[in-house]
Order: structure tokens, then C-alpha cells, then sequence
């Protein structure tokens, strides 16, 4: 049996996965594409952005699990071997990175830093007035594990946290949750701090835009650390050119890399990072993708397994 490691994105970290990989799983030959050896002994492909149309090539391939929360990178495939299960990246140590970059701007932007950085460069020196964290109201679009677990942190904080997400969810706790389209102006309408964790599907993308975002109280704040796309970018500059959104920081984008030539680069307004809100940590990583290669070989379910139903 062997496990086949496929990506054109993480070369440089691929004899690290690879390590990671055989020390949780001994009892396997990892192999790194291109050098996949016999490929019907291929049974797992673990998988970030791989080459189109490799998979197929593996006839007794079992299953394809992510190296990353996401899978569109998987499933936007259009040779994708069929009724295979793909298995998304839920791993403790992803989740915490997330759950860092989220406090790390909803805290700057919580406590003014963006506007002492612009009063720094004039040398201004004026005391901006405080705002307590239970008078601040952080709203989270996509509660799944990682969304869910950076309210929890938020609301431990002392802040009023709101959530919304496509279905009615169960016991969110301190949570107030909305659901569907018809309670999204709801949700947006009370929320200082938004922070967009949703994945992209048929459902998601550019959902979004100026009339959407014009919900959000006049002052709010963006973080986006889901998926690009789903906030029309367009639209998000007008609505900051209009001062209507203080800032936005940014970690994913409809086109990534983000073009040289795109208008967000310059936008006094907007912080960028390209796509580090989650990086996966290979050790970690391994173990939990080792778990779930070991379920399947028990004949049980792996988890999470995206669904076609919902998109995720």
C-alpha cells in the first residue's frame, strides 16, 4: 500500500510532509508525485493543488484527503476520479493559527491601532476614545469547527459575538446565531467586526456585495480569512472609498496570487497577507490525516468528508 503526496504549491515543503507523513504512518510508502513508482499500489492521494488529471491515473485509489481546511482546489478538477471521498483538514493546530489571525485584527482594529498607525506617519498624537469588548459585537460568517472556535475564543474575551451561516446549528452557547438569506441583513446590521470564514460554493460566491455589505453599521470592520470570491472585491472598494468601511484586512482573494495590478495593493485601507490565516503544520497535520487513512482501512467513515449537497 502506498500514499501518493501530489501539489504545485508546496514543493519546498514537500520532503517535510513526506517525513511527517511516514513517521505517523510506518506502516506506508509515501511517495511524492511525479515518483509514484507502481500506480495501482497508489491507494490515498493527499492532495493541495495537484496536477489536473493525475488522479485518475490510480485505479485503486480510496480516497483523496486535502492538505488544507479547503478541497475547491480538489473538487474544481474535471478529471476527478468519481465516488472517491474526499476528506477535508480539520487539525487542532490549523484551527489555532486561524483562531491567532482573527484576534490579531479583530484586536487592532478593537482598539484603534489602525488609526494610530495613520496619526503616527502625520506625528499626530491624539487619544482616541475606548469602546469595552462587550459593547463591541464581532459577527462570523461560517460556523464550522474553525468558525465556531474563534467565537468561542471572542466571546471568552468578553465580546458579543453573532453568527451566520446557510442552516439552523445547535448549541452555539453564547452564540447568537442566524441562518439562510433571509436573516442575513439581520445579522450583518449588528455587526461592528465581521469576519468572513465561509468556503466557497455555488452558494457563497459573491455573496457579498455593496448591497450586502451596506448593512453592516457605517465604521464596521472586514477580515476575510474564508475564501475570495465570496466578497465581491469591486464593490469592497467602493464601499471603503466612501469611508463607509473603516478598514478590511485581507488574507484570500478571488485571484491569488493577487495581481500586481489590482487596486487593493494601494488602498490605504486595507491590510493584506497572501493566504496564511490557517497554514497547515505538517507534523500535526500528518497525524490527523494518518487517522483518518486508518479509518477508511477499517471500513469506518473518515472526518470530515466534503458533501456535494452543501458544498463544503
Amino acid at each position: 500500500m502506498a500514499i501518493l503526496l501530489a501539489s504545485t504549491d508546496f514543493w519546498e515543503d514537500m520532503d517535510v510532509w513526506s517525513s511527517s507523513l511516514q513517521e505517523a504512518m510506518p506502516e506506508m510508502d509515501v511517495r511524492v508525485y511525479p515518483d509514484e513508482g507502481n500506480v495501482n499500489e497508489i491507494e490515498y492521494a493527499v492532495v493541495w493543488k495537484h496536477p489536473r488529471g493525475i488522479l485518475k491515473q490510480y485505479p485503486n485509489l480510496k480516497a483523496i484527503l486535502s492538505l488544507g481546511a479547503g478541497v475547491d482546489h480538489v473538487i474544481s478538477d474535471p478529471e476527478l476520479p468519481d465516488g472517491l471521498p474526499i476528506v477535508r483538514l480539520v487539525d487542532k493546530k490549523l484551527t489555532h493559527e486561524m483562531i491567532l489571525h482573527s484576534l490579531h485584527w479583530v484586536l487592532h482594529f478593537h482598539s484603534d491601532q489602525y488609526q494610530y498607525r495613520i496619526q503616527q506617519q502625520n506625528r499626530e498624537w491624539i487619544q482616541q476614545s475606548s469602546v469595552q469588548s462587550e459593547d463591541r459585537t464581532i459577527g462570523i460568517m461560517g460556523l464550522g469547527n474553525i468558525g465556531k472556535a474563534i467565537g468561542e475564543s471572542l466571546v471568552n474575551l468578553d465580546f458579543k459575538v453573532v453568527g451566520w451561516g446557510a442552516r439552523p446549528k445547535n448549541s452555539l452557547g453564547a452564540i447568537e446565531y442566524y441562518y439562510g438569506h433571509e436573516q442575513l441583513s439581520k445579522f450583518l446590521s449588528e455587526t461592528d467586526i465581521l469576519i468572513n470564514v465561509l468556503p466557497l460554493t455555488e452558494n457563497t460566491i459573491n455573496l457579498l456585495t455593496k448591497s450586502e455589505l451596506e448593512y453592516l453599521p457605517k465604521g464596521s470592520f472586514i477580515i476575510n480569512i474564508g475564501r475570495g470570491g465570496i466578497i465581491n472585491e469591486d464593490d469592497l472598494l467602493s464601499v471603503l472609498d466612501e469611508a463607509y468601511i473603516s478598514a478590511a484586512a485581507l488574507d484570500v482573494f478571488a485571484e491569488e496570487p493577487l495581481p500586481e495590478n489590482n487596486s487593493l495593493w494601494a488602498h490605504p485601507s486595507v491590510y493584506i497577507t497572501p493566504h496564511i490565516a490557517g497554514q497547515s503544520n505538517p507534523g500535526s497535520a500528518a497525524k490527523t490525516i494518518a487517522e483518518n487513512i486508518r479509518l477508511v482501512e477499517k471500513g469506518e467513515d473518515p472526518y470530515p468528508i466534503y458533501s456535494l449537497n452543501s458544498g463544503y
